[in-house]
């Protein structure tokens, strides 16, 4: 069969002729020829190279290489949904399953994805995920991970939980994907729910290894896979991991910011935390809810008033709705930062509360020595019918030590192993010895350590009970404390302070000399002053900070 060519005059070289041989064009070779002619006679051929990929894929036998350099000759102001969508649906039709993955990602890079034509986008996305599957490859990660990506940005959460589900191995870009594909649709306790799902997972380095290794093989990256990487560094503690992750991004969207700001203040690196936040407030990204409650955080463990005055003032400057994320984080940081006023202001208007809110406010008003309000809050918590955890109960304990009431402490402490049938932690002992200490209870409180094997190996719950001794000048319970702290932490000087000095008040000043010499022959020194802050993490373990 002979192959048809045109031979188009020099002089018919118009623009008018050019469109007239794309619309008559019958074969690839024709099109090839008119083609050469356009870019060798027009300057700017953009709606004519448009006409010309119309053609092509138009043609029965698609030359898709060939229709795919055509299209990378059109600049991408010049790229609307439709051509996209063209020759996405083109590479669907001929199994070409790959290509048609990888055009969805870089449609989606490039922020291509008009509201008005979601749906015939979507229609193609499931025709690729269809023919996936029949295919049999949909094991592979890549495809599975975009195909996510893609339902979840569309909006179609349900297609994208089935993806999901249906992914054997799932790794930490996959389970970001889906927990922003909630948070993109407001379903934040589904989003939450994924997000504790994944945490209890621990995550691992060999499972980020092997994320990297899918993400080096991604032809085409967005916000999911860099968002995912930086979450996945920042989980196992990998800073610099997550750090090379964000160089790497060249347009840097407020998720990245977000992710990045998390994971410093996770790890501990407050001030790059909160120098962070302010160098992304100076380039003018908005803050989304992940930023501002890292660097809530940040100022929180760092105790930094003026900072959390200022993140305060962005927060009430922000059109965002208050989440009860955001809202319980500010608490935190008001309570931490001697705000207590603002922080029951803050809960006053919050239209929705969890244990968390009033866990942190309990502990916040018992740390500010306002016990009755603290005990009346949790009451009140109760008649809500939201029910306590270990952190709301160690409030409770505080605040009934700060006040003194030991019987309506031990109401409360069988209360939580009772009714609520909660295990009592190290902590609660600790909380509940340094409460009869400070009774003077001091008998009861190294019955209740006995009592307790937990308590027995702890160091808290003995060191409340030498305090106490120190301060009532108990030398007999204070010797026995201070030898089970010489076991459990030997390197601690202060015990042996402790101890040193509740010799010296009843003027035992031999005794008091000779565990002096203890500790100069152990090489130790007297402990450092230091200032210290607590600090309750997403799953309620409340940490001390020290601030020397």
């Amino acid at each position: 069969m002979t192959t048809k060519y045109f031979v188009i005059p020099c002089h018919y070289n118009t623009e008018s002729t050019i469109e007239f041989c794309l619309k008559i064009s019958k074969t690839q070779n024709q099109l090839k020829q008119t083609h050469a002619r356009l870019l060798k006679t027009l300057s700017h051929p953009n709606h004519q190279l448009h006409n010309l990929l119309t053609q092509l894929l138009r043609l029965p036998s698609k030359s898709l290489s060939y229709a795919r350099n055509v299209f990378d000759q059109i600049p991408h102001c010049e790229k609307n949904e439709y051509i996209w969508t063209s020759l996405i649906r083109a590479h669907t039709l001929c199994d070409e399953f790959r290509w048609a993955v990888l055009l969805y990602g870089r449609m989606h890079r490039l922020g291509v994805m008009a509201s008005g034509f979601t749906i015939p986008v979507v229609q193609e996305g499931r025709m690729i995920h269809t023919r996936v599957v029949v295919s049999g490859f949909n094991d592979k990660k890549v495809i599975q991970t975009t195909l996510l990506d893609m339902y979840g940005k569309c909006g179609l959460i349900e297609d994208a939980r089935r993806v999901f589900d249906e992914m054997e191995d799932r790794d930490v870009i996959t389970w970001t994907a889906m927990v922003s594909g909630y948070t993109k649709m407001g379903l934040m306790k589904e989003a939450r729910a994924l997000f504790d799902a994944m945490e209890d997972r621990n995550v691992n380095m060999g499972e980020i290894t092997e994320a990297k290794t899918l993400y080096d093989q991604m032809p085409v990256r967005n916000s999911i896979t860099w968002i995912a990487m930086i979450a996945g560094y920042g989980k196992v503690g990998n800073v610099l991991g997550a750090e090379r992750v964000f160089d790497e991004i060249v347009v840097k969207d407020e998720t990245c910011w977000g992710a990045m700001i998390a994971c410093y203040s996770h790890n501990g690196y407050l001030n790059e935390a909160v120098e962070m936040y302010k160098r992304m407030r100076e380039l003018g990204v908005n803050a989304n809810e992940v930023a501002m409650v890292g660097v809530i955080s940040a100022c929180t463990q760092l105790g930094d008033v003026e900072m959390a005055h200022s993140i305060a003032e962005h927060v009430s400057e922000s059109s965002r709705d208050r989440t009860l994320i955001l809202s319980n984080a500010l608490i935190h940081m008001y309570a931490k930062c001697a705000s207590i006023d603002q922080a029951l202001l803050e809960f006053n208007i919050m239209r929705e509360r969890d244990v968390i809110t009033n866990g942190a406010l309990i502990t916040a008003l018992a740390d500010h020595g306002r016990p009755q309000e603290a005990l009346e809050l949790f009451s009140k918590m109760q008649k809500e019918g939201i029910k306590p955890n270990k952190v709301t109960f160690l409030g409770v304990f505080n605040a009934c030590s700060y006040a003194g009431f030991v019987e309506q402490a031990y109401e409360y402490f069988k209360l939580m192993t009772t009714t609520f049938k909660i295990k009592p932690s190290t902590e609660h002992f600790a909380c509940m010895v340094d409460l009869l200490g400070r009774a003077g209870q001091l008998n009861e409180a190294y019955k209740l350590i006995l009592e307790n094997a937990g308590a027995t190996r702890d160091a808290g719950a003995w060191g409340a009970l030498l305090g106490a001794c120190a301060v009532h000048r108990n030398v007999e319970l204070g010797e026995l404390s201070a030898q089970h702290l010489f076991e459990i932490e030997p390197e601690n000087s202060g015990n042996y302070v402790l101890l040193a000095n509740i010799y010296a008040s009843v003027h035992r000043w031999d005794d008091a000399a000779r565990v002096r010499t203890m500790l100069s022959e152990r090489r130790m020194s007297k402990t450092v002053g230091y200032s210290w802050i607590s600090n309750e993490d997403e799953n309620g373990v409340r940490t001390l900070c020290s601030l020397n």
